[in-house]
């Protein structure tokens, strides 16, 4: 994934699938989840003020309890 890669989506809630498989909460068994792209700041870029060149990840966040899960690569509506 590179700096200028434009995988945000904009997805807001829902069910999420990655490499075919449903996504599910292994805390309390929920299915519907809030996704965001993050950005995964490094103490060596931070310290230049580069932080834009750092990659992203995305956070999977279930709406039930919380718990958040990290992906590489971007979820798809299922």
């Amino acid at each position: 994934m590179s700096i200028f890669d434009k995988t945000n989506k904009g997805y807001e809630n829902g069910s999420f699938s990655i490499s075919g498989k449903k996504i599910i909460c292994p805390f309390c068994g929920h299915d519907f989840f809030e996704v965001k792209s993050v950005l995964m700041n490094t103490p060596g870029l931070t310290f230049f003020g580069l932080d834009w060149a750092n990659r992203s990840a995305f956070a999977v966040i279930c709406t039930k309890c919380g718990k958040i899960e990290w992906f590489q690569h971007s979820p798809e509506p299922s």
